[in-house]
């Protein structure tokens, strides 16, 4: 035994082994709103209002002149079109008997829309086919989220070109796609040898030259995706809508409609800070 001591100390070393039941991990399930709202898409005994899509379209050759088509109907509830497509809402009233007409948008497009107002998702194969078709109608019924969706799709699968930038210029600029528009900006101020002399800018809005002047001065300054700090002028269009949307924004808009919301924001907020 004194061959153990230490000192005159004997040293133990214990080992413990707990033998604890394991507990259960229950399955919890996540939330089921979605899945919940998917059920009442499109579902007549859910709904309040009736649409009737298509039926009639505007010749593309002659307006004055419709072709019949077979127009389809669909089914939904006011209360969420008023929170997903205010536009949509407002061509309506829960409980109206008669079914409302969209005219200009077809049916394939129009369901899309809708089941995204329910939260669904439209795949980015959708969006490839139809991106214009869903830009036009979410542009005219409000449904924001997915017109940008749209926008985006659209700005990655254009080739800009000197031949097409002036249409893709003007059309971006009709629909407020301040995406597209600035990456048709970045081409023309990268480009400018090539377009000189050989594109009017007669047609084009005198408000646009705000937007080439920030991309040629924002080329000039510096190649990164966003303007150093705070400048709002030479921010990014994805770094605009972002403190937007942080801030409960509206985030569809131009790039001067962006940057004066978030100027008027900011001078509230120092007037309360005050």
């Amino acid at each position: 035994m004194l061959t153990y001591l230490n000192n005159g100390t004997l040293t133990l070393e214990v080992h413990l082994r707990s033998r604890k039941k394991a507990e259960s991990s229950g399955y919890v399930p996540s939330n089921s709103f979605n899945n919940n709202m998917l059920k009442g898409f499109n579902n007549e005994e859910m709904s309040d209002v009736t649409f009737e899509v298509g039926g009639e379209v505007e010749s593309a050759g002659n307006r004055r002149k419709r072709a019949k088509t077979t127009a389809t109907t669909f089914h939904a509830s006011h209360v969420i079109l008023r929170l997903n497509a205010p536009s949509l809402a407002d061509m309506c009233r829960s409980g109206d008997e008669a079914a409302v007409p969209i005219i200009g948008v077809e049916p394939e497009v129009f369901k899309m829309l809708l089941y995204f107002c329910y939260g669904g998702k439209v795949s980015e194969d959708e969006l490839e086919a139809n991106a214009k078709a869903i830009i036009e109608a979410a542009d005219r019924f409000g449904i924001v989220n997915l017109k940008l969706q749209a926008e985006a799709v659209l700005t990655k699968q254009t080739e800009v070109t000197v031949d097409n930038m002036l249409d893709n210029l003007l059309y971006a600029n009709s629909k407020n796609l301040a995406l597209f528009q600035e990456k048709i900006m970045d081409f023309v101020a990268e480009n400018g040898d090539k377009i000189l002399g050989k594109v009017s800018f007669d047609d084009v809005p005198g408000n646009l030259m705000s937007d080439l002047l920030t991309a040629v001065t924002r080329g000039k300054k510096s190649t990164c995706t966003s303007a150093p700090g705070d400048d709002l002028t030479l921010m990014r269009v994805g770094e605009l809508r972002k403190r937007l949307h942080d801030k409960g924004l509206c985030i569809d808009g131009s790039r001067e409609t962006m940057i004066a919301l978030l100027k008027g924001n900011l001078a509230g907020d120092e007037t309360v800070a005050e």
